[in-house]
Parts: structure tokens; sequence; C-alpha cells
């Protein structure tokens, strides 16, 4: 089964929501959540090695939610984007997210 493409108005507001937690310091860059006591935490997507849409109930951290996971290797980190309530919305920022780290926010 296939789905309609994203809308224009679909697209652009994943592209803000995803460019909100995007840094200037370089392409790829974007906030995650931090762990621990750490006051702030930064990844490059360049470097995940994927990017996933997690249904939070896995982890009790956001209740029946959706969030974007950056993974490196076999350790995920959540990004500061979300939580989704749903899996849609959570996937057109991911792909967001992707569009910027590799393009630049699309004008």
């Amino acid at each position: 089964m296939t789905r309609p493409a994203p809308s224009a108005e679909e697209m652009h507001w994943a592209i803000t929501e995803a460019s909100s937690e995007a840094l200037a310091v370089a392409p790829g860059w974007f906030r995650a959540w931090p762990t621990g006591s750490t006051k702030w935490s930064a990844v490059n997507i360049r470097s995940a090695t994927q990017v996933i849409v997690n249904h939070s109930r896995e982890d009790d951290r956001h209740p029946d939610s959706w969030t974007v996971r950056a993974l490196f290797g076999a350790h995920a980190v959540e990004l500061h984007v979300g939580p989704y309530e749903s899996k849609t919305e959570a996937v057109l920022v991911a792909h967001a997210v992707l569009t910027i780290a590799y393009n630049g926010v699309p004008h």
C-alpha cells in the first residue's frame, strides 16, 4: 500500500520543526535530549547509522507518543524534536531532519 506524498504545508511544518533544533555550527548537527547530568547534548546526524521513529511506549519516557532517534551503531539518541501524537508526524520530521542534515534548509 502506498501513501500519498505529504502536502507542501505538511513538509513546511516538518522542516520548521526540525530546523528549530538544528545547530548552525556545521551541517548535520542537531540538539538531542541530554543523558545523566549533562546540561545539553548534540549529535551529528551525518555520522548516524540510522534515523528511526520510535513508539515511546517501549521506554516509558513519553507514554503513547512517537519520537525521532538517531542510531550510532547499537546506541540510540533521542533528538530534541517531538514527541509527536502520530507516527506520520514523526516520520515527516525524521525526513526533514535528514533533508536539513544533507541539503540545508530548503527555501
